[in-house]
């Protein structure tokens, strides 16, 4: 699948040249290491990912090894999974001046964005990624700073074809992760399946502290048809 330009790459771009730590949160699956990857590739900058079992036990046995081991400029992908390291990294950046030596990935979670806030507060900006826009899906995004202003909005819209209500409806159907865009209806239904099951009701139970299931996943059809639960 091909690479699908981020309306937030520019954003990102000029907060690594003005904090020393930028982490990008989001929900699983949205793009932020993606995103990250895309942006770090021809630089000298290291990606490890904290899904890796050992990398993760490293990280929390001994952090000042992991950074003799790993050393910045670094991409961390899951860096709640490893929330020992974050008290390394303060130690790092404080020792030095220069900006964007780290950049983290994150799946929002309330106890990391706490432990992240309190440990690198003043030396780290936080963005967050959101699934695809419409703009995004289709290849609009721009390197200028979106104009919002009523000449601004006039001219877009004068350079594009409306779209029908068959179209738009077909849009919200398909969604904005970026994994599903090209998919088949079939492939499309098993993904968001399975990301029900291994996601958002795995990380309910871990993080939410939900222990009937089958209520909660009641809950989240509810939701979606946007009706009573």
């Amino acid at each position: 699948m091909s690479y699908i330009q981020r309306a937030l790459e520019q954003k990102f771009l000029r907060m690594a040249d003005f904090f020393k730590v930028v982490l990008v949160t989001g929900a699983r699956q949205v793009g932020k290491t993606t995103m990250l990857r895309h942006l770090a590739e021809g630089t000298q900058r290291t990606y490890v990912t904290m899904d890796r079992q050992d990398l993760r036990d490293l990280a929390e046995r001994d952090p000042a090894l992991f950074f003799q081991t790993y050393q910045p400029p670094l991409l961390i992908d899951e860096i709640q999974k490893a929330p020992r390291l974050l008290e390394q990294i303060k130690v790092i950046v404080d020792a030095t001046d220069q900006k964007g030596l780290f950049w983290l990935t994150g799946s929002q979670q309330f106890s990391m964005m706490e432990h992240v806030q309190e440990t690198l507060a003043g030396r780290v900006g936080i963005l967050h990624l959101y699934p695809l826009s419409a703009a995004e899906k289709e290849g609009r995004t721009t390197k200028d700073a979106p104009d919002f202003s009523l000449s601004g909005l006039q001219a877009r819209a004068r350079g594009r074809q409306p779209r029908t209500a068959r179209e738009i409806f077909h849009s919200i159907w398909v969604g904005g992760m970026p994994q599903v865009q090209q998919a088949d209806e079939d492939m499309r239904q098993e993904y968001f399946a399975s990301y029900t099951e291994t996601y958002l009701l795995r990380d309910a139970v871990d993080a939410g502290g939900i222990k009937e299931q089958e209520k909660f996943l009641r809950f989240l059809r509810a939701c979606a048809a946007g009706q009573e639960a």
